[in-house]
């Protein structure tokens, strides 16, 4: 049992504990996360470097009336604990449980969810102002980690901030994000040192000519313009306060001392201040420390090799025979598998840190001087390029490759990480085709028929292995060539129910299948590899439909304005039941089996082939 945090169940428990003892409390913190994570998975690395800071702003700030909104949410966890939920930590990152970011259902002491990065500023600013307006008397404080800082919202944000708000900006600086910091403001941060030398002499000098009788005031103000002159000669210009915002730091903020002295001080201060904090991420345990992106997000998942570890090999093999194929990713070289291309074919590789609207159309723009680019990015966060791959890619009919990863639905990291949402938004830009491979094979066939593509490609695949049951159910000649439509059984056979589906819930609805066949329901399925251009997928399955008596289109995405949608919109004779997410945003508010909240288990899929032969 913990001496400190078994009894801490809110912020004012905490503030009851002796300063002193703070750093034990730290590390009981700190423990616990390590044994949490051996035992239930989660993001590590990035959480021990926060224990100081956490235990610290909430010491000093008073929260849920102090705002305190942390950039993306993975490095939440200590801040969870110390609010109350160290009961349920146990169900972290499962459907239904702790979200393994902030979210606003789950606390008030979660002012604002996160789940995509670099959004922390502009939110902090909007809180900040509502404060102003309704003459609350609160603080906003805003946690980041330098990764953020490489996502355009961060400085979009910045340019608009105000000096006069009592805002906090925590900067807090690792050397990375998930994937190594890349980028000329990552540069920047590691560059930026106002020494602690300066900051004394500063404050001495300013103390020491304000004392003195009648001259003093008019001196202070002659230093404070050549203190300023100094600084931008010997020190250069500070980036935060060429925008007039109050500049402190660096900071360790693993000292907690050191942190909680400096917090004070921007409290005391009273306008938007940055404050700049340097962490180790996974500190406090060793192989954390040494491989904090290995230890970013820990898994009990036996490794095997994966989609996108296929797609990064296939690439490298058409690299090796293209000298103009280029691969760009968004400050996800290891989680899209492209790090391995990056140390093959290191200046074809781009990472450009957290900003997948500056990878769209900066792979557009190789695209259009004649480059091959492949731009891999997750479902989830493709989203954030709408705009450029509808005018800077599709409209310009580029043919840009979009690699779109960790398609479907994310188990573990719930609603804010779901790959949901791209088949519904891709399928009405025109000119995309759209494909859906299910096995290595198929995506290895797709990247070889659409090398030479002359329009823009979009190939979505999950974030798993593949599943030997579709596998052996649809190539079982290991022909993987001819590709777009797959049946497990003879054109022209009667079926009393037909499934169509596409990607990775190919495997739960051959499951389907089998429980229907063994009541002696007659059945089969029709995998698609290809979805746009529809009309020829529309075509290539009108064969089929003929001799089945209820048809249903199983799909792991939204329901309104996707391929099942579209496709019984193209096949009128037909009537299509389409069973796919119809509850937005797939997030259940309890424990549970998420692919059966949704209506795609098994067992639910059987149920409702039942419903629609009964009527």
């Amino acid at each position: 049992m913990s001496k400190y945090i078994d009894a801490i169940s809110s912020p004012a428990e905490l503030r009851a504990i002796p300063e002193n003892e703070m750093p034990a409390v730290c590390e009981e913190y700190r423990a616990f996360l390590i044994e949490n994570a051996k035992e239930h998975g989660g993001h590590l690395a990035s959480n021990l470097g926060v224990v100081e800071l956490s235990v610290a702003l909430h010491r000093i700030f008073d929260s849920p009336k102090d705002h305190i909104i942390f950039d993306v949410g993975h490095q939440a966890y200590v801040h969870k604990l110390i609010t109350g939920r160290k009961s349920g930590f146990s169900t972290l990152r499962k459907p239904g449980g702790l979200s393994g970011f902030t979210s606003r259902a789950e606390s008030e002491h979660d002012p604002f969810g996160a789940g995509h990065s670099s959004t922390s500023v502009s939110a902090a600013l909007g809180f900040a102002v509502a404060d102003k307006l309704a003459g609350r008397e609160a603080f906003t404080v805003c946690v980041l980690g330098d990764g953020a800082y490489t996502g355009g919202m961060i400085h979009e944000a910045m340019n608009n901030c105000r000096p006069d708000l009592p805002m906090i900006i925590i900067l807090n600086e690792n050397r990375m994000s998930i994937s190594k910091n890349q980028g000329a403001f990552a540069s920047y941060l590691s560059g930026v040192r106002l020494s602690r030398k300066y900051r004394r002499f500063k404050r001495g000098t300013k103390s020491f000519l304000a004392h003195l009788p009648l001259i003093g005031k008019p001196l202070t103000r002659l230093f404070s313009g050549f203190k300023s002159l100094v600084k931008r000669v010997v020190y250069k210009s500070n980036y935060f306060e060429s925008l007039g915002l109050t500049y402190l730091g660096p900071v360790v903020g693993n000292d907690y001392a050191a942190l909680s002295n400096a917090l004070l001080e921007a409290k005391e201060i009273g306008r938007t201040v940055v404050l700049h904090i340097e962490t180790v991420k996974g500190k406090g345990y060793s192989l954390a420390e040494e491989h904090p992106e290995a230890f970013h997000s820990v898994s009990h998942k036996e490794s095997s090799e994966s989609f996108h570890s296929v797609f990064a090999g296939s690439l490298a093999t058409h690299a090796s025979q293209n000298e103009r194929v280029v691969a760009v990713t968004a400050a996800m070289g290891i989680g899209t598998g492209l790090a391995s291309f990056g140390e093959q074919y290191p200046s074809r590789y781009f990472d450009v840190g957290i900003a997948e609207p500056h990878a769209l159309t900066f792979a557009a723009g190789l695209s259009a001087a004649g480059m091959v680019p492949y731009v891999a990015i997750y479902s989830t966060f493709l989203q954030r390029g709408y705009d450029n791959i509808l005018h800077d890619i599709a409209l310009q009919n580029l043919p840009v490759h979009l690699m779109i990863d960790r398609a479907g639905l994310a188990v573990s990291d719930g609603a804010t990480h779901h790959g949901i949402f791209d088949v519904a938004f891709l399928s009405h830009i025109p000119g995309i085709s759209i494909y859906a491979p299910a096995t290595f094979g198929s995506l290895r066939a797709i990247l070889e028929k659409t090398k030479d593509a002359k329009a823009p490609v979009a190939i979505r695949y999950p974030n798993a292995a593949e599943s030997p049951l579709v596998r052996d159910t649809f190539y079982k000649d290991g022909d993987y060539e001819s590709f777009g439509v797959r049946a497990n059984f003879e054109s022209g056979k009667t079926l009393e129910v037909l499934f169509i589906t596409y990607g990775q819930i190919a495997e739960r609805v051959l499951s389907a299948e089998v429980i229907l066949s063994a009541e002696g329901i007659s059945c089969g399925t029709i995998l698609l590899e290809a979805l746009a251009p529809y009309e020829k997928t529309a075509e290539r399955l009108r064969p089929y439909l003929a001799d089945a008596e209820r048809v249903i289109f199983v799909e792991e995405g939204i329901k309104n304005g996707g391929a099942g949608m579209i496709l019984s919109t193209l096949l009128p004779e037909k009537k299509i039941t389409v069973a796919a997410i119809a509850n937005g945003f797939a997030k259940p508010a309890s424990p549970c089996d998420l692919y059966d909240f949704v209506g795609l288990s098994p067992a639910r899929l059987a149920a409702l082939a039942h419903r629609l032969l009964e009527k």
